[in-house]
């Protein structure tokens, strides 16, 4: 008992480190992030930058580092907070309820890297390889909540939607893929050398488990029925 409550005392403790990590990380770049990098490309007639930088990356890392560390009901809470705080002081658009969805998504896709892959150095690839995944689920997820709110629902609109995302896409491909490594590097350093053992946390409750894959597909489901 005095174990599980140790536990989750440390797990609130991350849980909070993360939060606050990623609303500094946040409203820091907000301020500070550099201007898009003058290269461009054509594709189906549309010419534009290279990459559109913006802070996804931020959020997307507390996402991936709520689901591979904590998981559980931290996996949406983390990311959900540290967004909800932020968006009060920056703003978002009216389709927040895609973009905040689409982190849960994110955390629920690390999640499951957690319960399939140990953390050590061998696994370091397949789990940049789901980060991978959750970023192209995020993008094909809230850009699909783009074509609702700001397109005519005509097949050729959707096209369209989807090509002036791609350089987006690719800046949180980099972005979130280049930091989620730096930072996964000295975790699981750490880890197989015994001095962060306590920090990635076993999830052994299976309502927790249910209620991490549920919520979002719950939620999910009611953020498209809003919009159609």
């Amino acid at each position: 008992m005095i174990e599980k409550l140790l536990e989750e005392k440390n797990r609130i403790l991350v849980a909070i480190t993360l939060i606050i990590f990623g609303i500094i990380g946040r409203l820091s770049f907000y301020k500070f992030l550099p201007s898009t990098p003058p290269i461009y490309f054509t594709l189906n007639g549309i010419t534009q930058p290279l990459f559109m930088m913006d802070l996804f990356f931020v959020i997307a890392i507390v996402s991936l580092l709520s689901g591979l560390l904590l998981g559980g009901y931290y996996t949406f809470m983390v990311p959900v907070a540290t967004i909800m705080i932020t968006d009060i002081i920056i703003g978002n658009t009216y389709i927040f309820l895609f973009t905040w969805s689409g982190f849960i998504l994110i955390s629920v896709i690390a999640y499951s890297a957690k319960n399939r892959y140990e953390l050590k150095t061998r696994s370091i690839p397949i789990i940049a390889g789901m980060g991978i995944l959750s970023i192209l689920a995020y993008d094909i997820w809230t850009n699909f909540g783009c074509w609702l709110g700001w397109y005519p629902h005509t097949f050729n609109a959707l096209i369209v939607c989807y090509t002036v995302a791609i350089p987006f896409m690719l800046w949180h491909l980099l972005s979130t893929t280049l930091t989620l490594t730096i930072i996964l590097v000295p975790i699981v350093y750490l880890k197989e050398h015994y001095s962060l053992q306590t920090i990635v946390f076993t999830n052994k409750s299976p309502l927790r488990k249910i209620v991490t894959v549920t919520v979002p597909s719950v939620l999910m489901t009611l953020v498209v029925s809003l919009f159609i």
